[in-house]
């Protein structure tokens, strides 16, 4: 679950960015992006949906490109939704990493960016206006991603109930460990 640790890892950044970069506390994060995986100089993979989030541990990412996809994190569980495949995965959430100590070494960098590390991975979120803009980091096997914010909203009203997945009859639910 790499992807959760990143949503995670970025929703509190911002949630902890100082007061220089954002004009208030962010509770809720709404956002279209553009994800680019690159090896090599190339890029590997792109994809292209909506994020939402809400603290303190509410998330939902729908890709539209290259397949669809919806992502829910509810605080306690993620559900991984494929509708090609008529396929739910649901996994209980296990912190494995203290986030809320991870984001109190989160320093800026003389190029404005707010940096932390996870583990071996370090995270580079750029302010654009004020706003979250862009999330860059390389991952354990070199692939380096980089996330592009768009019409970003903060602060907008989300109900709790948006993070929660609701299967319908005709797809498997895979319960996972």
């Amino acid at each position: 679950m790499y992807f959760m640790r990143v949503l995670f890892l970025f929703f509190l950044l911002c949630v902890s960015a100082n007061s220089d970069d954002l004009d208030k506390d962010i509770k809720t994060f709404r956002a279209q992006f553009i994800q680019n995986v690159r090896g090599d100089s190339s890029v590997k993979a792109s994809y292209e949906g909506i994020i939402e989030a809400k603290a303190p541990g509410f998330a939902k990412w729908i890709y539209f490109k290259p397949l669809k996809k919806e992502i829910y994190i509810d605080g306690r569980d993620v559900v991984v939704y494929e509708p090609n495949l008529f396929q739910a995965t649901i996994t209980h959430l296990k912190q494995e990493t203290d986030f809320i100590s991870i984001l109190k070494k989160a320093v800026i960098s003389k190029d404005g960016r707010y940096c932390s590390k996870v583990g071996d991975t370090s995270y580079m979120l750029t302010f654009k206006d004020k706003k979250p803009y862009l999330l860059e980091f390389v991952d354990e096997f070199g692939n380096a991603t980089e996330i592009k914010f768009s019409n970003v909203l903060i602060n907008a009203t989300i109900d709790d109930k948006d993070f929660i997945f609701v299967p319908s009859d005709d797809i498997d639910v895979i319960y996972q460990k």
